[in-house]
């Protein structure tokens, strides 16, 4: 064997080490965080995504309590981890890990029972709309709601001036509230929820 095969093979060697070698010394990336959660204003949030073990609290509205001091706007989106959750309403957990996630704002489906908490939580910020016409409102309505429709819901600036007030949207079946929630978004409002239509909602209507 000549000294230039040598040399090739120690130059095969060293690039196969160069490779190898800081692939071994890599630190696997941490886990996903359980939840992620949109942030309503003081410190209040709604868990909009679970992992599989943890769906059960899908769209539960939590107090977060931080170690640190938060940076946080309303509709700020959050990945958090914490161990169990307060006994009491709404419910409080001690914020174990975070990390601020950077998301346009968009609306979030949800239900009808979580429309019912906030309204409970913060009356003062929370509007349940139904976008449906003035006849389909007066037919029946869920209780508390208040009636812009769809084709007035830029008159929404007069009603709920405060681009920072969480709005609940629904209608007959849930497609006018998909062109509702665009058109509120482009208006500036960051905290929606879409509930679908009004034939997903249980109980007495007003």
């Amino acid at each position: 064997m000549n000294k230039n095969t040598l040399l090739g093979f120690a130059l095969i060697i060293v690039m196969i080490l160069s490779l190898a070698l800081p692939g071994c010394q890599k630190t696997s990336e941490p886990s996903e965080l359980p939840y992620e959660a949109l942030h309503l204003g003081n410190f209040l949030f709604v868990i909009t995504k679970t992992t599989e073990d943890t769906k059960t609290i899908l769209h539960l509205p939590v107090v977060a309590h931080f170690d640190e001091p938060q940076d946080l706007q309303v509709g700020d989106v959050m990945a958090l981890a914490f161990d169990q959750l307060m006994e009491s309403f709404p419910p409080q957990a001690v914020i174990t890990s975070s990390k601020k996630l950077l998301e346009e704002h968009k609306a979030y489906l949800a239900n009808f029972d979580l429309a019912q908490q906030l309204l409970e939580i913060r009356p003062e910020q929370t509007y349940l709309i139904d976008v449906r016409t003035k006849e389909e409102f007066e037919e029946g309505h869920v209780p508390n709601s208040i009636n812009i429709p769809l084709d007035q819901i830029e008159s929404i600036v007069d009603i709920v001036p405060d681009t920072d007030s969480t709005l609940l949207l629904y209608c007959q079946s849930g497609r006018r509230t998909v062109t509702a929630a665009k058109a509120l978004l482009n208006l500036g409002y960051k905290v929606i929820f879409d509930l679908g239509g009004i034939l997903n909602y249980v109980g007495d209507l007003g």
